[in-house]
């Protein structure tokens, strides 16, 4: 008997085992959710699509709290918002693009230490 259990342990250690998990989402309203699910990492890869097939929004989320670099989309696919979450709260330089003004924001906690704002001609229009 403990051979047996010796040999399934060994089995179950060294035959590949493949943790990863696709889940969709399809009913979650404007937006088709889908998550890159690993049961040994509770870190998981979150992308959320606009309803025209283009990325609206893509980060992770740790124990069910973003964490890391989150993007997120206009319709047309561009790249608006730029910035990272430590365990849900945003932290560090964020930048926001809005037609043609640039604006980033320095967090810490979730809280805003400053931001800066800057138009098409590079000159600064807005800043604390």
């Amino acid at each position: 008997m403990k051979k047996l259990f010796i040999s399934a342990f060994a089995l179950f250690i060294f035959v590949p085992v493949n943790s990863q998990e696709k889940i969709e989402f399809n009913n979650t309203g404007i937006e088709n959710l889908e998550h890159e699910l690993n049961m040994f990492d509770p870190i998981v890869e979150v992308e959320i699509m606009h309803d025209n097939g283009k990325i609206y929004q893509k980060g992770f989320l740790l124990n069910n709290m973003l964490h890391g670099r989150w993007e997120s989309y206009n319709v047309k696919g561009e790249l608006v918002v730029l910035g990272e979450f430590v365990r849900g709260k945003k932290t560090g330089k964020w930048i926001f693009w809005n037609d043609n003004k640039l604006t980033e924001v320095n967090f810490k906690n979730n809280k805003v230490l400053s931001h800066h704002s800057w138009d098409n001609s590079s000159e600064s229009i807005a800043s604390k």
